[in-house]
């Protein structure tokens, strides 16, 4: 409708246009022709009234025509300011848009992070979790072996308990052993020197002259002593007593040895043996019952001597060097 009125309202127009040029040239004619203008002007007055009814409704028209334009462009400004706010705010919410998008991105990102590190850490508390049950079960072992050491350390402090009560008691029996010993100790020093001076003079009157006899012109008579005789005398010999100093080696202690075996009266040998590194002296006896027979004189020790064999017991010596026997020679 509005669009029929926008025609009317120009072809209105057109028509005021054209009837002031009619009107124009008519006043021109008029000046020529006044009576004849007249009689006709008479005759558009009265045409004219309707036409001018018409342009006042057609005037009223264009009235409220120009203010519903009015309201209409006041319309338009007001929705040309909404729209000018909602194309702000549609910028607005665009940047945000955007704004929560990179965020949105940013937050993939990071929860692609997240997820990866959450495996990691799953990965992680399983295998946590797997060592948790191997110390919760050696845990387990460890305090069943406690409670089994427990047991043992309370049987222990019980035999240890019985073994200070047994100490105690062996104690008591060996200061009665030690004083019994120091009496006879002074009973055989008394019966030694008793029987020495008696010996010595028994033997001096009935062994001398016959000593005499058969030794004469022999110089000392040594001989081999029996096993018996041997070990006996090596474990009296007061020989080991001694200390061993770089002045006083082993081949001192076996030149001492072998010279007190001289003495009383047996045949004795001073064994040189060969080490890869080293050297070392001993003495032996040719028993007459048993053979030879090797002593460390240092501790009255019995040795054996093979070629190609280490010299000393481990399970009686705790040795630091090669001890492994090359070779050996006995000098008598």
């Amino acid at each position: 409708m509005n669009n029929r009125l926008g025609i009317f309202l120009v072809l209105v127009l057109i028509t005021s246009i054209s009837l002031s040029g009619y009107f124009y040239i008519q006043n021109n004619d008029l000046q020529i022709n006044k009576t004849r203008i007249e009689a006709e002007e008479i005759k558009l007055k009265n045409e004219l009234v309707p036409l001018e009814i018409e342009v006042e409704n057609l005037q009223s028209e264009v009235i409220k025509l120009i203010n519903e334009t009015n309201t209409l462009e006041t319309q338009s400004s007001t929705f040309q300011s909404e729209k000018t706010i909602l194309e702000s705010e549609v910028s607005s919410l665009q940047s945000e848009v955007i704004k929560l998008i990179n965020e949105t991105n940013t937050l993939k990102t990071e929860s692609s992070t997240f997820q990866s590190e959450k495996t990691i850490l799953e990965s992680q508390i399983t295998s946590l979790q797997s060592e948790t049950t191997l110390l919760n079960n050696e845990r387990a072992d460890f305090v069943t072996q406690v409670s089994e050491l427990q047991v043992t350390v309370s049987s222990l402090k019980s035999e240890a308990i019985s073994l200070q009560n047994d100490k105690l008691s062996l104690s008591s029996q060996i200061s009665s052993l030690q004083i019994n010993v120091s009496l006879l100790e002074s009973e055989v020093d008394q019966s030694y020197n008793t029987g020495y001076v008696e010996g010595e003079l028994e033997g001096f009157n009935n062994g001398y002259i016959q000593g005499v006899e058969d030794g004469a012109g022999t110089g000392w008579n040594i001989r081999d002593p029996t096993y018996s005789e041997a070990t006996f005398f090596a474990t009296t010999d007061k020989t080991d007593e001694n200390e061993y100093t770089e002045n006083y080696t082993c081949h001192d202690f076996t030149t001492e040895f072998k010279n007190n075996a001289f003495y009383a009266g047996y045949k004795c040998g001073y064994v040189y043996i060969e080490f890869p590194d080293s050297a070392h002296a001993i003495i032996c006896f040719n028993t007459t019952d048993n053979g030879l027979l090797y002593v460390e004189p240092q501790d009255d020790q019995i040795l054996t001597l093979t070629i190609g064999q280490p010299l000393y017991d481990r399970e009686l010596y705790i040795v630091d060097f090669n001890d492994t026997i090359i070779d050996f020679d006995i000098i008598w």
